[in-house]
């Protein structure tokens, strides 16, 4: 999504005293945007993301893998918390699913009581541009579970790694193979970070849309909750599918190939392509939407 390019959509300096995490952030994204405060409410304290931790924990995995292309030990290491993982990631699981039912929720909420209030026009006469808006509404529904997607994605990135080593460890021998299941690891590693993103982004967008084109506060709310367990299912059947397939394939002898380009497309490719392309097409609808309203 591009903000426009007129001084609309300029971002404002920082205010003095704003931490410098927040100030990292995209002005859209921030706590201290007015538009993100008026929706937060008594949520406006929660602290500012760090993602430091996080890129440490990503850096410490990938110099493993690395290392492991050449040193027999991270199978070993990965099955000494593996047994955490499995009970790890199902419980981050269920949570980011509450999270994201609430982003969802929420912001379809909030837009629906924007058009109810007839107030839409009154933000769109601001100096911050319609993209601004948009996106400010979908972040105040994301700070109000800031604190729990942190959790979320410092756990997926400690704990995830070890099962997408034993996932494609399934399928390629890692000693046999050479560096391709490592490679394979650590670009399905940060696919799965990115979508812990992406996905936050896309569900409030999506809730957002479905506030403005279903202006019943209730009704939106129960569309963006079922669009919600919807996508999720999609997403799960489809990885699923492609499990089965890839055993077939590579159980067919010469289809090295088409496994590597059923991972890429499927496991790669479409859980980033599609947040992203939902984002671009939800807020090109809203756009038109709105501005001809």
């Amino acid at each position: 999504m591009t903000a426009d390019a007129s001084p609309r959509a300029s971002n404002p300096p920082p205010l003095s005293g704003e931490p410098a995490a927040m100030q990292s952030l995209p002005y859209w994204a921030r706590a201290t945007n007015p538009i993100v405060r008026r929706h937060l409410g008594l949520y406006w304290r929660t602290l500012p993301p760090e993602f430091e931790p996080i890129f440490y924990i990503c850096g410490f995995w990938i110099a493993l893998l690395v290392i492991g292309i050449f040193v027999a030990f991270v199978t070993v290491l990965a099955s000494t918390v593996i047994v955490v993982s499995v009970l790890v990631i199902p419980v981050g699981a269920i949570f980011y699913a509450r999270a994201l039912i609430s982003i969802a929720g929420n912001s379809a909420a909030v837009m629906a009581d924007e058009l109810r209030n007839n107030t839409m026009l009154l933000l769109m006469s601001t100096p911050m541009s319609l993209d601004q808006i948009l996106l400010g509404k979908v972040a105040s529904a994301i700070w109000r579970k800031m604190d729990d997607l942190i959790l979320i994605v410092q756990g997926a990135a400690i704990f995830g790694p070890p099962l997408i080593i034993m996932h494609y460890a399934g399928l390629f021998p890692l000693r046999e193979s050479g560096g391709l299941p490592f490679v394979l690891i650590i670009a399905m590693t940060l696919t799965s970070l990115l979508r812990l993103v992406l996905e936050p982004l896309m569900f409030g967008m999506v809730g957002v849309g479905i506030g403005a084109f279903l202006p019943i506060r209730s009704l939106a709310i129960s569309v963006s909750v079922a669009w919600v367990g919807f996508y999720l299912l999609l997403i799960n059947m489809l990885q699923q599918l492609n499990l089965q397939q890839l055993d077939f394939v590579l159980d067919s002898g010469d289809g090295l190939a088409w496994a590597l380009a059923m991972i890429v497309l499927l496991d790669l490719a479409l859980p980033v392509a599609l947040p992203y392309a939902l984002i671009r097409l939800v807020s090109a609808l809203l756009s038109r939407r709105l501005r001809a309203g």
